[in-house]
């Protein structure tokens, strides 16, 4: 018989028709209310209050025959308001050698969006690729951002660009944050660029 589901969810770009729950539904052996949709958000937060309009936990609990108590999502929907409510931007330069692919960076990234809804702050990422940072370009890439975080990496290629960030940050009072790789160039920083401050 194959995969037998009790519930189904959606993923779509836009809300459906109720015809297409229906049609679901019955081809497929399952609830009228067990075909749920799943609708792209502009927030990944915003996706449990969308799912609770459409009552999934309790058809979870419903359908595993589990007697809970209905989620409180209060501190939830706080959040959700606090991501919408932003009246601050601040600019964070992350210099990395992966930027092309942003999920190398992804927890970093969340990270810095997380504080951000802390701080009642929209903190946009300016992706920079270390590989394209010379003596020549950093400072004037460089001057567009209001911090620097350099996280983790392996080999030494791009290593050049991360180190010339730590120095425009270190000249220029700029707030830098190395994780990895990135802080230990704060240190060959040191070694390259003031070796009076090697001790």
């Amino acid at each position: 018989m194959g995969i037998n589901p009790n519930i189904i969810v959606l993923r779509c770009d836009e809300p459906l028709e109720d015809s297409i729950f229906k049609k679901i539904s019955m081809f497929c052996n399952v609830k009228n209310d067990c075909v749920i949709e799943n609708i792209t958000l502009p927030n990944l937060y915003e996706a449990p209050l969308m799912l609770e309009k459409s009552n999934f936990s309790s058809i979870v609990l419903r359908e595993l025959g589990v007697n809970a108590p209905m989620p409180d999502l209060t501190e939830w929907t706080k959040l959700v308001d606090r991501i919408h409510t932003r009246n601050k931007t601040v600019k964070i330069g992350l210099v990395g050698k992966y930027v092309e692919l942003h999920d190398a960076y992804l927890s970093v990234a969340e990270a810095l969006r997380h504080a951000g809804y802390c701080f009642n702050t929209d903190v946009a990422i300016s992706w920079i690729n270390s590989e394209e940072l010379t003596d020549d370009t950093y400072e004037e890439v460089l001057s567009r951002v209001d911090g620097i975080i350099v996280p983790g990496g392996f080999g030494d290629r791009g290593v050049e660009g991360m180190i010339l960030s730590a120095k425009y940050a270190r000249e220029n009072h700029v707030p830098y944050f190395g994780i990895c790789l990135g802080m230990q160039i704060k240190q060959h920083l040191k070694l390259k660029h003031y070796p009076e401050l090697k001790n």
